[in-house]
């Protein structure tokens, strides 16, 4: 006997076998479309996280640097009032130096602070802050000279209110440096019935 071929079974098993191919290569064409388009929107992503990062830092160094710019110029004018204080403090010494000759027994103290007559630093009771006097001029332990020296321009009167508050507390003395001493605010004449504690002058220079 010859050997029965079934036709329709090996048609039909070829047929599922194309079938299947072209499934798994449509499935696989579609994987691929998906696979490259979630890349696409992926690298758009990070693209635009990227861009955001980049505006954020800009900004951010932007600002810092705004900021640093007006530190340095803050620093710079004080640093060049600093200098102009300097200068205007030598000129006003030199000047006390000759009003207040040290052989007539005058002694000039500087940046010295109002203590009480324990030696201790007063501060003024209303903002907690103590007062330092630019130049005094002392005399057989007494002050006889107090002198604040500033701008032409610079507002005191806060200043010296607060001293006058400070004065009224008790602090009516400065240190004498080298002698470890305190002097004490003298008196002066005031049309001619009264007699004050030597207030401290202001003298303006440019």
């Amino acid at each position: 006997m010859e050997p029965s071929i079934d036709v329709g079974g090996t048609a039909e098993s070829g047929t599922d076998g194309t079938e299947g191919a072209l499934e798994d290569e449509r499935l696989g064409g579609l994987e691929a479309i998906a696979e490259a388009r979630e890349t696409v929107i992926g690298k758009n992503g990070l693209s635009e996280q990227v861009d955001t990062i980049k505006s954020r830092t800009l900004g951010a160094l932007e600002a810092h640097n705004e900021a640093l710019e007006e530190r340095v110029t803050e620093l710079s004018q004080i640093e060049t009032n600093r200098i102009a204080g300097d200068k205007r403090e030598q000129v006003v010494g030199e000047e006390l130096r000759r009003e207040y000759p040290t052989e007539d027994g005058f002694q000039m103290e500087r940046e010295c602070y109002l203590r009480d007559k324990e030696g201790d630093i007063v501060r003024d009771p209303h903002t907690g802050e103590s007062r330092r006097i630019d130049f005094v001029i002392v005399k057989d332990g007494k002050i006889t000279r107090s002198v604040e020296v500033t701008s032409e321009t610079a507002p005191k009167r806060a200043q010296m209110e607060k001293e006058a508050r400070i004065r009224q507390a008790g602090g009516n003395y400065v240190k004498v440096r080298g002698a470890g001493e305190l002097a004490r605010f003298g008196s002066e004449r005031r049309w001619v019935v009264f007699w004050v504690g030597v207030r401290t002058e202001i003298r303006r220079r440019a």
